[in-house]
């Protein structure tokens, strides 16, 4: 990585925060990205997600996490639903959508 790189990560970094509470990290958030199959991510409930942000967000599923049942329910309770490698979630969109 170069010199000029590093710099502009460098300030990045200090704006990095993990928090390590699920509900403080979801209050208010404009999206969740499930990156990793920790098993605390596979049995999370649509409802009390999107009642923890205080609003519909942006769900990307980066690993393939979803259930096709799970992102019907957040497609009803409002929300975008992204997932890498899962093209028939647009379907499911458009199925939600037209009910």
């Amino acid at each position: 990585m170069s010199d000029r790189a590093r710099q502009g990560f460098s300030g990045i970094r200090k704006e990095i925060h993990v928090e390590q509470n699920l509900n403080k990290a979801l209050k208010d958030a404009d999206a969740v990205i499930l990156a990793v199959p920790h098993k605390e991510y596979l049995d999370l409930d649509p409802e009390k997600i999107v009642k923890t942000i205080g609003k519909p967000a942006a769900i990307i599923d980066c690993f393939g996490i979803l259930t096709d049942d799970r992102i019907r329910k957040y497609f009803k309770l409002g929300c975008e639903v992204k997932g890498l490698g899962r093209g028939h979630i647009q379907r499911i969109k458009e199925e939600i959508r037209k009910k």
